[in-house]
């Protein structure tokens, strides 16, 4: 009895072992992953110059595809350096499924003399071209490809970014809404799985695939999770930001089964139901009264802006009482440019 019980758990073994040598390579702009490998590469967006750093990583066990994706704008950089991290810390043994880093999906932003979160070939910004055009300008081309190559192959998705060169906020999630009741609950739980305190309920954008606009709405409208995540702020890469990204994104992993964690759970988490734009309706130049993570009464004073002489012309005021999430951080503003953003709970 014991030797045919040896048998057994021999050819159980052996049954797994097999499973997992014949699942396929994954296959990605032209790159093949055997199961169980780790391949970094440049893959070139069609009939530009253009190239975009990936690292794929293809589980022998079967699982999720989740793509990770920083530099959409070329002023955000703590994601960047956590996506850098974390491409040294994956476990291949431990891993189900396949995950993707896109560690930075615009160089010609990221590379472009001064700060500047846009395409400096069309002066567009990504996050407002997709899906994208593949005979358009090299924005659009460059979204056609991320929809085809990296949306269209993943079943979750991340947007990371952070504060612009002239933005101060405070970390958040967007967990997006498009009003498919199985998918929009997916999206939250995920969201919250993240560990950030501060999730905001987000259904702003098109529901058309064909029109979808930004990176991760792209995925929403194909049916698939997408999050924006926002760490860090005025165009830095702080150390603390590059953590809190990590420990975001491990939680992530995590949240889909991909990996084991020993993490601790996530408590007081904040769910905003919209975010509230306060615009000024003057050029001129601000002055902030307000802070981020503040929380705000109806009416308060949350800065004014200054006429070339120091008059003051316009008294910007909480519309709603919440949370300032984000900030201006440059004094100049025209007239129409929002300038705080208040996260209703």
């Amino acid at each position: 009895m014991l030797l045919q019980s040896r048998y057994l758990i021999i050819a159980l073994c052996f049954f797994a072992s097999s499973a997992n040598a014949t699942r396929s390579p994954f296959e990605l702009a032209g790159n093949s992953i055997p199961a169980g490998q780790k391949r970094s590469f440049f893959a070139s967006v069609a009939d530009t110059d253009m190239q975009i750093p990936i690292t794929v990583f293809h589980g022998v066990k079967a699982g999720s595809v989740l793509t990770l994706s920083a530099g959409t704008h070329g002023d955000e950089f703590p994601a960047i350096t956590a996506l850098q991290r974390l491409r040294s810390e994956i476990d291949l043994t431990a891993l189900k499924g396949t995950l993707i880093l896109v560690h930075a999906a615009n160089l010609p932003a990221l590379h472009q003399y001064g700060l500047s979160a846009l395409h400096p070939g069309d002066n567009k910004n990504l996050n407002r071209e997709f899906p994208g055009n593949a005979n358009g300008s090299d924005t659009e081309r460059l979204a056609h490809f991320l929809t085809r190559e990296i949306v269209d192959r993943s079943d979750y998705f991340a947007d990371l970014h952070s504060g612009s060169a002239y933005q101060q906020l405070w970390p958040h999630i967007y967990a997006p809404f498009v009003g498919d009741e199985a998918l929009d609950a997916r999206t939250l739980a995920w969201a919250k799985a993240s560990g950030m305190r501060h999730v905001i309920l987000y259904g702003d954008r098109p529901r058309d695939p064909a029109n979808s606009i930004s990176y991760p709405n792209t995925a929403m409208t194909r049916g698939k999770p997408g999050l924006t995540l926002e760490i860090g702020d005025r165009g830095h890469n702080e150390e603390e930001d590059v953590l809190t990204y990590l420990d975001a994104l491990r939680r992530l992993i995590a949240g889909i089964d991909m990996l084991p964690t020993t993490l601790p759970a996530s408590e007081g988490q904040v769910i905003y139901k919209h975010l509230v734009d306060v615009e000024t309706p003057v050029t001129g130049i601000f002055e902030p009264h307000c802070k981020i993570g503040e929380l705000v009464n109806a009416g308060a004073l949350l800065g004014i802006v200054r006429d070339y002489f120091g008059e003051t012309i316009a008294e910007l005021r909480a519309p709603n009482r919440g949370v300032v999430l984000m900030l201006r951080h440059a004094p100049p503003v025209n007239k129409g440019a929002g300038l705080i953003s208040i996260g209703i709970e």
